[in-house]
């Protein structure tokens, strides 16, 4: 990418995804793929500072026409979801109080410097101010910052606000004052 390395993360014949490298520019970019067989011809993508997003598979969390973002209680097993929704997977409903953890890509540098492709050790905390609601109400959010052990994957861990039981309460999110423009939802008991 710009002549870079990039980060790769997963290939597949129909499939290569990667992480951008540090210093590129935004902005259009020409990428190359290169295998054992030979280079691709460049192609172009745009490159932006931060492209946020929730964890949030349609695959598994759309439930009956409700996007579920990923969250999951301490244990780490336990998703916040409606019980049974998805087969084989443990859940329940969280209540006001709780603290569930969210996941995403895209949320820009941290404080700490560390760089595209590093794996996180030990906390880091987002460089830009980030804010999420649930059902309206801002959420406190006592960690924003990777996920330690991984390379790439932002980790957010929120205290679930006094709001009504509901089965689809919004979750929102504003980076550095931007609103993200996913529809996503968590059940509340």
């Amino acid at each position: 990418m710009d002549g870079q390395a990039a980060f790769t993360e997963y290939v597949s014949p129909g499939q290569v995804n990667v992480q951008v490298p540090g210093g590129i520019p935004s902005g259009p970019q020409p990428v190359v793929v290169t295998t054992e067989a030979g280079k691709s011809a460049p192609f172009t993508v745009t490159v932006n500072n931060t492209q946020p997003g929730l964890l949030a598979p349609p695959t598994n969390f759309d439930i009956n026409g409700t996007q579920y973002v990923v969250a999951l209680f301490p244990d780490g097993v336990t998703y916040a979801l409606p019980p049974g929704a998805i087969s084989g997977v443990t859940s329940r409903l969280p209540m006001p109080g709780d603290t569930i953890t969210l996941y995403g890509v895209g949320f820009g540098q941290v404080n700490q410097g560390i760089p595209p492709g590093q794996i996180a050790s030990g906390q880091s905390s987002l460089a830009a101010p980030l804010t999420i609601s649930i059902g309206g109400t801002q959420a406190t959010v006592s960690y924003a910052g990777l996920g330690p052990g991984y390379v790439g994957l932002y980790q957010f861990n929120v205290v679930v606000p006094s709001i009504g039981a509901t089965n689809a309460a919004p979750v929102t999110f504003s980076l550095g004052g931007v609103p993200g423009t996913q529809k996503l939802y968590l059940p509340i008991q």
